[in-house]
């Protein structure tokens, strides 16, 4: 479901399927599990998802503000064209940071 991976001080998560419904309860589960420590500073690597509904961009806009609150960072990478719509026409994309690609995302984090 989320593949966990580090690039030097940055974690990234890789969603490996469509962040709808049935799928976000074992992502929280992940999620929770990172969070734990520190001031995270966490990149949403969305390559692989093919859609995200509703409760999908709750779960994106609730993983933004637990990072935020505890002192960290949070940016979004590879969406689809047709996530990347949703994160727009929904006003998502306006509220995080989104980049080509991971390393990118991660990379930012230093600036």
């Amino acid at each position: 479901m989320i593949r966990h991976t580090k690039q030097g001080a940055v974690d990234i998560l890789s969603v490996e399927d469509s962040m709808i419904y049935l799928h976000i309860d074992k992502m929280q589960i992940a999620v929770d599990q990172l969070l734990k420590a520190g001031q995270p500073r966490v990149v949403l690597n969305m390559k692989d998802v093919a859609l995200c509904d509703s409760r999908g961009l709750e779960f994106i806009l609730d993983l933004r503000d637990r990072c935020v609150k505890c002192g960290g960072m949070f940016k979004l990478a590879a969406a689809s064209h047709l996530c990347l719509d949703i994160l727009q026409i929904t006003g998502v994309l306006d509220q995080i940071e989104h980049y080509e690609n991971s390393v990118q995302a991660a990379g930012s984090f230093a600036l």
